[in-house]
């Protein structure tokens, strides 16, 4: 019978397959959460900060304009009641402070504005970097688990066909029998081999020695 395949591997491939699948079910979260942050940012800025921003540009342009008026009734009155010009310290106060103001929302609205600009580009660098693990989430990995779902299931029939495994013990140990040498038998043998050999011998009188008489 030929060798049988190890698949003793059929363990790793579910764990390799369960671990694909939390991998791409963190990535996707990762992916989607990123998206939707920079979508929020662009949106709160195009939306929120853009329409607060040019409100208020077009709020203190109108209050630095009745600034200026202001300003310039207060020296006609003045130089109408007195016949010389004031100095207006409120009211250049007033002006200074609405300038200032005005400054700082036009200052804001351009930096809204560019920001916008900005976060777009990066947007749209994020979504091309980021379509490899994209494409590996939906498509390669989903394929690879399908793979591995064929192999598992061809293992797991595989070992279901294969005969059982001997228990460990249960090999059947073969009789060992001593083997004595060529021309040697064990020693009680070739004693009881000695005792037949005198029973049978005859009876003879042994020969007398040159010097016993006959």
């Amino acid at each position: 019978m030929g060798e049988q395949a190890d698949v003793r591997s059929i363990p790793m491939l579910k764990e390799l397959r369960a671990s694909l699948g939390t991998f791409a079910e963190i990535a996707a979260v990762a992916i989607d959460e990123a998206g939707t942050d920079i979508q929020h940012t662009l949106r709160w800025l195009r939306e929120d900060q853009y329409r607060h921003w040019e409100g208020q540009v077009r709020t203190r342009t109108e209050q630095f304009v009745q600034a200026k008026l202001a300003l310039k009734r207060k020296q006609i009155f003045d130089r109408a009641l007195s016949g010389t010009v004031s100095s207006c310290i409120d009211e250049r106060k007033a002006l200074k402070l609405a300038e200032a103001r005005l400054q700082k929302a036009e200052h804001k609205f351009s930096r809204v504005k560019a920001w916008s600009l900005q976060i777009d580009k990066e947007l749209s660098d994020y979504r091309s970097a980021v379509q490899k693990l994209v494409n590996a989430v939906e498509v390669e990995i989903p394929n690879a688990r399908a793979r591995l779902d064929k192999m598992i299931d061809s293992l797991e029939a595989y070992v279901a066909l294969a005969p059982p495994e001997m228990p460990v013990g249960a090999e059947a140990k073969p009789e060992v029998v001593p083997v004595q040498p060529y021309g040697e038998q064990p020693e009680k043998n070739v004693q009881s081999q000695a005792d037949q050999n005198l029973q049978e011998q005859p009876d003879e009188k042994m020969p007398l020695s040159p010097g016993e008489n006959k």
